[in-house]
C-alpha cells in the first residue's frame, strides 16, 4: 500500500494527469510526461531570460548564456562526465546519431570497412549508419537476433573467425530494445570493441530515463539520448563523447556559432562543444532537460529503479494472465519496462484502438524496428511501456482492457 500511495501521489507532479485523470498512460518508450518543475523551468526561461546566447555582451544575453551553459554543467555532473565540454546539445537521439554517423564516418571509414550494428536497432540507430556506409563504400553488418529477441553474441566469434573483426571501425548499439524491452549485454560488447580498437556508440534512449547514467562505467566512446523520454521537453537531447575523440571529428553542420575564423575561402572551427552546435540553440529545451534530470535526482535514482522493478514484475504477472496473449521477447529478464505482445486473433492496431476506449494508451506497429520484426516474422505488435509514475492500478486496468478486447473481437 505504501508503494501505491507514493506513486499515486507522484502523478500530482504531472499536470497532464490532472487534465486527464482517467488516463492510463503506457507509451513511455515513445515519450514521457513532464513534471511541473520542467514546465516551470521552460516558462521562467522564456519570461525572464530569453535572448540569444554567447554572442552579446548585454546583461540579458549573459543571463541566457548562463542558463544554457549552467544546464550543460548540471547534466554533465549527473552523467559523471569528465567536463561539460564533452556534452553536445542536440534536438534528440535521432539528430545525435546522425551527427555521429556523419562525423565518425568521415573520420574513421574507408572503402571496405565495417560498421557493426544489431538487427534489433531502432531505425534512428540503423538508417544513419546504413547511409554512412553507402557514402563511404563501407559495409553495414548486424549482430542477428535469436528467436527469444536477444542477440546472438556468438556472432562476434564468427567475425573473428572469418577475419572481418579487423575491418570493423564503428559499433553502434542500443542499451535496451525499444521494440521488445531486451537489455543488451553492453559490457560484453564494450570489451570486444575495446580489444579490437573499435569506436563504440551507445543509444541510451531507453535506459537513461530509468537512471542509468554514469558514462565512466558505460564503457562507450559516445552516448546519445533524448530529453523527451527522460521527463524533459521535446526537441532536447545530448550526445556525450570523450573529449579527445570529439577533438578529432569534423563538424557535421556549419554556420554561425561553430566557427572561429571565417574568410571567403576557408573557415576554422570553434572549441568544444560549440564546434558541433551550429546556429541558435534551443536554450529552453536544454534548461528544461536539466530541470528534468535534477528532478529525477531529487526523487532518487535508486528509488526510481526499485519502483520500476516492482512495476516490471507486476506487469509481467498481469500480462501472462491474459488469455491468448503472447509476450514477445526475453522471458526471464528481471527488470523490463517495455512489453511487446500479440493478442491471438486480433491485430495490434485493433488492440490499441480498443484500449483507447478505456483510456489506456499503448503503442502498436513495428516500433521503428522493421528489420527486427522481420527477423521474428512479425508484422506488428502491441507495446506497453512503463515509467515511474505508473501504478499497480494502471497495470490492472491494462490487463482488464486486454481481456475485454479479446472477448470483443472474438
Amino acid at each position: 500500500m505504501k508503494e501505491m500511495h507514493l506513486t499515486n501521489a507522484l502523478k500530482k507532479d504531472f499536470p497532464l494527469f490532472q487534465a486527464h485523470p482517467e488516463l492510463v498512460y503506457l507509451d513511455n518508450a515513445a515519450t514521457s510526461q513532464k513534471p511541473q518543475v520542467v514546465l516551470d523551468a521552460l516558462n521562467t526561461y522564456y519570461t525572464t531570460q530569453n535572448a540569444n546566447v554567447h554572442r552579446a555582451v548585454y546583461g540579458l544575453a549573459e543571463q541566457s548564456t548562463l542558463a544554457y551553459e549552467g544546464a550543460r554543467a548540471r547534466i554533465a555532473n549527473h552523467l559523471n562526465a569528465a567536463s561539460p565540454q564533452e556534452l553536445v546539445f542536440v534536438r534528440g537521439a535521432t539528430e545525435g546519431l546522425n551527427l555521429l554517423a556523419w562525423s565518425l564516418s568521415q573520420q574513421l571509414l574507408s572503402s571496405g570497412d565495417i560498421i557493426l550494428v544489431t538487427e534489433m536497432e531502432h531505425h534512428a540507430n540503423l538508417v544513419p549508419w546504413q547511409q554512412a556506409a553507402l557514402r563511404m563504400g563501407a559495409e553495414l553488418v548486424a549482430i542477428p537476433l535469436l528467436p527469444d529477441a536477444t542477440l546472438d553474441m556468438n556472432f562476434l566469434k564468427t567475425l573473428e573467425a572469418d577475419g572481418r573483426a579487423q575491418r570493423v571501425k564503428i559499433c553502434a548499439v542500443s542499451t535496451v530494445s525499444n521494440a521488445f524491452g531486451t537489455t543488451h549485454p553492453l559490457s560484453q560488447i564494450s570489451s570486444w570493441c575495446k580489444n579490437h580498437g573499435i569506436s563504440l556508440v551507445v543509444d541510451g534512449a531507453q535506459s537513461v530515463p530509468h537512471g542509468s547514467w554514469d558514462v565512466q562505467e558505460l564503457g562507450a566512446d559516445f552516448l546519445v539520448f533524448s530529453g523527451h523520454k527522460v521527463y524533459g521537453p521535446m526537441g532536447s537531447g545530448v550526445v556525450w563523447g570523450k573529449e579527445a575523440l570529439w577533438d578529432q571529428l569534423p563538424p557535421w553542420q556549419t554556420g554561425g556559432e561553430m566557427i572561429s575564423r571565417v574568410t571567403l575561402t576557408s573557415s576554422t572551427w570553434n572549441s568544444l562543444p560549440h564546434k558541433f552546435e551550429a546556429g541558435t540553440p534551443d536554450v529552453a529545451a536544454a534548461v528544461g532537460l536539466a530541470a528534468a534530470m535534477d528532478w529525477m535526482v531529487a526523487f532518487g535514482l535508486k528509488h526510481i529503479q526499485d519502483r520500476e522493478a516492482f512495476l516490471s514484475q507486476k506487469a509481467r504477472q498481469i500480462l501472462q494472465e491474459v488469455e491468448g496473449l503472447t509476450l514477445i521477447g526475453p522471458q526471464n529478464q528481471k527488470h523490463q519496462l517495455v512489453f511487446s505482445f500479440t493478442l491471438e486473433g486480433v491485430h495490434s492496431h485493433d488492440v490499441a484502438q480498443y484500449l483507447d476506449r478505456d483510456h489506456v494508451a499503448i503503442r502498436s506497429g513495428h516500433h521503428c524496428a522493421q528489420p527486427a520484426m522481420r527477423a521474428l516474422q512479425l508484422g506488428s505488435t502491441a507495446r506497453a511501456s512503463l515509467a515511474l509514475y505508473n501504478t499497480e492500478e494502471d497495470l490492472h486496468c491494462l490487463g482488464a482492457a486486454l481481456q475485454a478486447a479479446r472477448e470483443y473481437f472474438l
